[in-house]
């Protein structure tokens, strides 16, 4: 009786948003491996009951936090090309990955994480289905589409993209051609990479894709 008394004096004036956007914080701060409902309980000055009472699990909490990221998306122009929508749609994702990179993660977790991402989800349906492919390939596209955009921008907020370092080029520059050839032969190019660049060339190579199936 006296934790549930602790937990609803704890809960006063808290609301879901407050909690959430105090365990998006909370994430930033120590990453996923130091994160706890005990942390963001201490973050909004309340018992970790009471967190648990509006969220009812930390499963519940991560997939609120997703959806926290993905409602700061904006909805591209509906009259804009197909194309230029997916684009669109997949560099904001990409900023949003380098805004939050430790929380950015979750959102590989859940198929769908609230109306926020209902809503993505049907402008890359409808651009999907103005670029001509079937119903069934919409479907598949789409699930595509979001495992490539999402895991690309993750790829860059986590380092992945990141240009290579002058040891890590040093290193290329020592392997024999003869059992590496093509990787030698591009050092030059590798030397030369820029994230961002990297980026949108898949995203472009991804659409590229999708228009010859539609053809």
């Amino acid at each position: 009786m006296a934790e549930e008394h602790r937990a609803g004096a704890g809960s006063r004036g808290l609301s879901v948003a407050q909690i959430v956007e105090a365990a998006v914080a909370v994430q930033e701060d120590v990453g996923p491996e130091g994160f706890s409902v005990r942390k963001v309980a201490t973050r909004v000055g309340c018992d970790p009951m009471a967190v648990l009472y509006h969220l009812r699990s930390r499963d519940n909490l991560e997939r609120a936090m997703a959806e926290y990221l993905n409602a700061q998306l904006r909805t591209p122009d509906p009259a804009a090309s197909w194309r230029d929508r997916l684009t669109d749609l997949a560099h904001q994702y990409r900023t949003l990955a380098l805004r939050y990179p430790r929380t950015f993660p979750l959102l590989l977790r859940f198929w769908i994480t609230g109306p926020a991402d209902y809503r993505h989800g049907e402008t890359v349906y409808q651009a999907l289905t103005d670029a001509g492919l079937s119903d069934p390939d919409v479907v598949d596209a789409c699930c595509g589409w979001y495992a490539a955009v999402l895991g690309l921008a993750a790829s860059e907020a986590g380092g992945m993209l990141r240009p290579a370092t002058a040891t890590e080029l040093a290193e290329v520059g020592e392997l024999a051609p003869t059992r590496f050839p093509r990787t030698t032969a591009l050092l030059p190019h590798i030397a030369a990479q820029q994230s961002e660049r990297t980026y949108a060339h898949t995203v472009e190579l991804l659409l590229d894709g999708i228009e010859r199936n539609a053809q």
